[in-house]
């Protein structure tokens, strides 16, 4: 880099537009055409300013409703003077999403940019989103990005060696990153441009490099002004070293400069956002998990039964969810009508992707030879899952009111299966809801029988549970006893080892005064006002399990956890919770003291230790704590907020701060507000201890819970495969096998591979071997030519890369 590029600004003409905030979607859609307008009044005004856009989605909206405008952009790409940034859906929360989904981002992003104007994208770009996990680089790089450009955490809130810098993941992979000064825009509200201007020539002559400053009204989009552009073109002429650019352009200036490296997360910046919001995040998840379990399913039935990979409604299906984890969507800061919207959109997102299941399902269904019993209700179980699955099965076989008979499970054998009758989700007389073990192969499938047999048991009555007096129930694997609030007193497995060191899943009502966001600290407090016990219940008393009902309340919320003891202590225990949540400007957090001396967990692309301080951190799936004698892990279906203190690991299951409410505007009392998360909520958490628990086990746990095993009758009379069967021989002893799909392009498979031991891994497919790096991410691909490794956007890696494999896999 020479001086004179050293001393160079580079002048940052930009839009920022959020589709979604203070807004609904409709009125973002809007503001994208006009700002996109705007812009191009800009480029047709002078030859020298040049236009920086990102965002598919926002050029997917022009393309369908102003086709000349996106022609006009097409032009201005192949002149280099509209420039397209980020490459992917949307700009994203950075810490709900899964791996999957950022990397769908920029999957589906980048191939539309590359169809629609023949580029590459390599810039990432998320300059709203509230913080942004280690891994990020790793998952940018394997995605075809060298560099990131952001702004949160500010400068208040994390200090970095630069503000250029290498931005190191676990497994190595760096992008030069660059942090925003100031802000993305030049609105009313921020500093005027001459001073922006004049502050950053300041930066420069301190630290001695480039740097970039953006200037444009955004967020309600807006684009450059007329007068940004003469204040720059005015410096220009008087001689002052900065320039029209874009942040390619920059990066391309940059790259080869002695940059100082960062090797850990970029956090944390409004850390309320991990728990606002309850029902979008729990419909995300969902969304996620159907469709990776949906994509599985389809890539099984085009193998074994040759129907057609629906490639184009997944696609259509990812685009909504993608949209949908826009950061002040996901992040729960949006109008309460945008929420709305957003639900909609993702329950949407939930019926497509179960009918792609249900159709996935029923064509594999029809190469399996029926059963030979056709008086017995059949059931066909499919694992649709990279790992092995073991859990409680719980199913409800039509047996058309059948109350009389006696009945057994029996495997595809004839060999019986331990079960017992379980709560019925109907009360109509003749329903029969059955709990049975159960353990399957990845991406495996297997019919089992509910068959009329003289030694089984009858249905009971459709009414199941007591209150009881009782405060200590015991199975084979577990002792669990409840104490006087509520509380889990103590919870043994079955060598004896108490799980927690105090009492747990203690429900504490927390005041929260902040606003959506959570503005003005990282963490929210652990002390308040405790649950109390109302009831105490024994639903369920056979030999697969016990079920015992805890009912508390405080003020005016109710807390009803059904705590699932299985009769083996190799499966975990089960807290099934259902809120009443009637609480304003209060936090909910769920203590388990398990005297953890260390936690890390789940992160989109990997895990990350996490601090013990009472930060609020963000998680996905998994909590994995260590102890001075046992490890833990706490699996969830739809929450993503922890915070930890003295050994006690906090859930923050609930908040209800006032929507789309920013500090500093007062909440004042007595005014008409409207609260979030308001009403009920189901969710579950699993619960597993032992002397070694480990990551495996833990997104193993994980997988099975967030993407049950399906179960479906089994009614097909046509085919003549047999009743148990898979693809695929997996070994992946300390890596996580998360996606199975088929490729965007051509007849192969695509498999997705996390390694979590932190010592890379070796992973089997159908007697080929890969080789996954330390903390690395493989994306692999399952064709005629064997396994080959791929990137994120699925291209060939360089040969030296690739894995040997023997042909025909497919």
């Amino acid at each position: 880099m020479t001086d004179d590029q050293a001393r160079t600004l580079h002048m940052i003409g930009n839009a920022h537009l959020d589709p979604v905030w203070l807004w609904r979607w409709q009125e973002g859609c809007a503001e994208a055409i006009g700002t996109c307008r705007a812009a191009m009044d800009r480029l047709e005004e002078g030859a020298g300013f040049v236009f920086s856009k990102g965002e598919a989605h926002i050029y997917a909206w022009i393309e369908e409703l102003e086709p000349d405008l996106f022609e006009q952009i097409r032009h201005y790409v192949r002149q280099g003077r509209w420039v397209v940034v980020n490459g992917w859906w949307i700009q994203p929360d950075c810490n709900i999403p899964s791996g999957e989904s950022v990397i769908r981002q920029a999957l589906y992003g980048k191939r539309y940019f590359r169809e629609k104007f023949g580029i590459d994208v390599p810039t990432g770009y998320n300059v709203d989103s509230f913080g942004h996990p280690g891994t990020f680089p790793m998952l940018l790089r394997h995605t075809g990005s060298t560099s990131y450009t952001f702004m949160r955490p500010n400068a208040s809130e994390l200090d970095l060696p630069g503000e250029i810098f290498r931005w190191r993941s676990p497994d190595g992979s760096e992008v030069t990153a660059f942090r925003i000064q100031g802000a993305y825009n030049t609105s009313k509200r921020e500093m005027p441009l001459p001073e922006k201007t004049d502050l950053h020539f300041r930066k420069i002559a301190e630290a001695g490099h480039p740097f970039m400053c953006f200037y444009g009204v955004g967020n309600h989009g807006g684009a450059p002004t007329q007068a940004n552009i003469a204040e720059i073109e005015r410096r220009i002429a008087a001689g002052e070293a900065l320039r029209f650019s874009d942040p390619q352009t920059f990066f391309e200036a940059v790259q080869d400069g002695d940059w100082p490296v960062f090797d850990d997360e970029l956090q944390f910046h409004a850390v309320g956002c991990y728990a606002a919001a309850s029902s979008l995040k729990t419909l995300n998840r969902k969304a996620e998990s159907l469709l990776e379990q949906a994509e599985a399913a389809a890539t099984l039935a085009a193998r074994h039964a040759g129907v057609a990979y629906p490639r184009a409604e997944f696609e259509r299906l990812w685009r909504i969810l993608l949209f949908n984890q826009f950061h002040d969507t996901l992040g729960g800061t949006s109008l309460e009508s945008a929420c709305v919207d957003s639900e909609r959109e993702l329950g949407g997102v939930i019926h497509g992707a179960e009918l792609a299941l249900n159709a996935a399902v029923r064509h594999l269904a029809r190469t399996i030879a029926p059963s030979g019993h056709p008086e017995d209700a059949t059931m066909l179980l499919v694992n649709t899952n990279g790992q092995p699955a073991a859990c409680l099965m719980e199913a409800e076989p039509w047996v058309d009111k059948d109350i009389v008979s006696k009945r057994i499970v029996v495997d595809e054998d004839g060999r019986p299966v331990p079960f017992q009758y379980a709560d019925p989700h109907g009360k109509t007389t003749g329903l029969q809801r059955i709990v049975f073990p159960l353990e399957m192969p990845p991406y495996s499938w297997r019919m089992l029988r509910f068959a009329v047999d003289d030694s089984g048991e009858r249905a009971p009555p459709v009414a199941f549970g007591a209150p009881t007096e009782a405060r200590v129930f015991e199975t084979a694997g577990y002792r669990l006893e409840i104490d006087r609030d509520g509380a889990i007193a103590s919870l043994r497995g079955a060598d004896g080892r108490e799980i927690f060191a105090s009492p747990g899943h203690r429900a504490i009502l927390v005041h929260d005064p902040t606003d959506t966001w959570g503005h003005g600290g990282k963490s929210f407090g652990t002390e308040g006002e405790g649950m109390r016990l109302e009831q105490v219940r024994l639903i369920e008393d056979g030999r697969v399990r016990k079920v015992v009902e805890i009912t508390c309340a405080a003020r005016e919320s109710r807390m009803v956890t059904s705590v699932v003891l299985p009769e083996d202590g190799e499966f975990p225990v089960e807290l099934r919770v259902h809120l009443d949540w009637r609480e304003r400007r209060t936090l909910l957090r769920l203590a388990y003291p398990f005297g953890a001396e260390a936690m890390e967990c789940e992160v989109p692309g990997g895990w990350a230790a996490r601090r013990m301080d009472g930060s609020e951190v963000p998680a996905l799936r998994w909590v994995r704590v260590r102890t001075a004698g046992h490890e833990a892990v706490l699996v969830n279906e739809s929450k993503y907020s922890f915070a930890a203190r003295d050994g006690t690991v906090f859930l923050t299951a609930v908040r209800a701060p006032v929507y789309a409410h920013h500090d500093p505007i007062p909440v004042v009392e007595g005014a008409r507000y409207r609260f979030m998360d308001q009403g009920e909520q189901s969710f579950s958490l699993w619960l597993k201890a032992g002397s070694h628990v480990s990551r495996k086990d833990a997104a193993t746990l994980a997988d099975t819970l967030n993407k049950p095993i399906i179960v479906t009758p089994h009614v097909s009379r046509s085919g003549t495969a047999a009743p148990t069967g898979g693809w695929l021989t997996l070994a992946a002893e300390g890596a996580q096998v998360s996606t199975l799909k088929m490729a965007e392009d051509g007849g192969g498979a695509v498999l997705r591979v996390w390694d979590l031991d932190g010592t890379g891994c070796e992973v089997g497919v159908d007697g080929a071997v890969a080789t996954v790096r330390p903390h690395a991410i493989a994306t692999l691909g399952l064709g005629e030519a064997g396994v080959t490794h791929l990137d994120g956007l699925e291209r060939a890696l360089p040969q030296a890369d690739q894995a040997p494999g023997r042909p025909g896999v497919l």
